[in-house]
């Protein structure tokens, strides 16, 4: 290998790694905020059932006091 080249290669090796971790970037943060947004739709879902369940026990509970 020529003493030129060998020059070359750290400065290769990183405009690869460079385009390698933008493409990375730009494919994995849309995923990201798609998982988020379907997620916090989730948590409101399952908020909702919680608050029914607690509506309905304290129903349950309140008459069996009486």
């Amino acid at each position: 290998m020529k003493k030129g080249a060998a020059e070359w290669t750290p400065i290769y090796m990183l405009v690869v790694m460079i385009i390698a971790a933008i493409l990375i970037v730009t494919l994995i943060k849309p995923m990201f905020r798609r998982a988020a947004a379907s997620t916090s739709g989730a948590t409101q879902e399952i908020q909702d059932i919680g608050k029914a369940a607690l509506f309905i026990s304290s129903i349950i509970f309140c008459r069996i006091k009486m």
